[in-house]
């Protein structure tokens, strides 16, 4: 029985950790394999207790900002363009196999060695193959994420960000399976984040969503669970 129970653990943490556009090695071994994509985008924060905010040397006297660096990764399993996120130590390691392989043409896998909050938790990043043709059409095709509004939680116009309907889609109910998820997933938050949640939606029950607005209710809760995201317990831990 034991085993069913963990495997079970492990099926529920994987897909869990699928559908949303942020990479999430939650525990020892977890791994992702894909290609790094665009140009980084890196920003000093200060961790608050809750979540992590822009550093200001004029507002945050008395913390020492950290270093956060986030990139666009395809991940060929899903098909999609996710965005992966560490500090210092992990970025020095992508800038070594940068300047060893060159991240435009090949496939890395990044694997998780530690438990979840563990504070020896340590991340290795090797080559996994090159890059075809085939997978470099499909990576071209794909749109890459803005890192700067989404760090910020802002829109393209400075403004706060609003879930948008998705061009060209049948505006019915969302699938039920699908509220379910994001039900499950706003369970997990504040409040107050589940209420900035409906707010920028525009409805009062998620099941309230209309299909529409699948993609970008999505990208908006992505946001919100960052935010929201335990810290570190050292800096080399970027996806506890």
């Amino acid at each position: 029985m034991g085993n069913s129970w963990d495997k079970a653990r492990t099926l529920a943490d994987q897909h869990a950790s699928q559908g949303g556009i942020f990479v999430r090695l939650a525990n020892d071994g977890d791994k992702v394999v894909g290609a790094f994509c665009g140009e980084p985008f890196a920003r000093e924060v200060v961790w608050t207790g809750e979540r992590y905010e822009t550093y200001n040397a004029a507002v945050h006297t008395d913390k020492r900002p950290s270093l956060r660096v986030m990139l666009n990764f395809y991940v060929p399993a899903e098909s999609a363009m996710k965005i992966i996120e560490g500090g210092t130590v992990w970025f020095k390691d992508v800038l070594k196999i940068r300047d060893k392989y060159g991240v435009d043409k090949w496939l890395f896998e990044i694997e998780r060695h530690g438990e979840s909050g563990s504070p020896k938790t340590t991340y290795s990043l090797l080559p996994e193959e090159k890059l075809d043709d085939g997978l470099r059409a499909k990576i071209a095709a794909c749109e890459l994420h803005e890192l700067e509004g989404l760090a910020s939680g802002q829109g393209d116009d400075g403004g706060e960000a609003k879930a948008a309907p998705a061009a060209g889609r049948k505006d019915g109910p969302i699938d039920p399976r699908v509220a379910g998820e994001i039900v499950a997933r706003l369970k997990a938050l504040p409040r107050s984040d589940v209420d900035a949640f409906l707010a920028k939606t525009g409805v009062q029950r998620v099941r309230d969503l209309k299909a529409s607005y699948e993609t970008a209710a999505r990208a908006l809760l992505d946001q919100l669970e960052a935010k929201a995201a335990p810290a570190p317990a050292v800096e080399v831990d970027p996806f506890a």
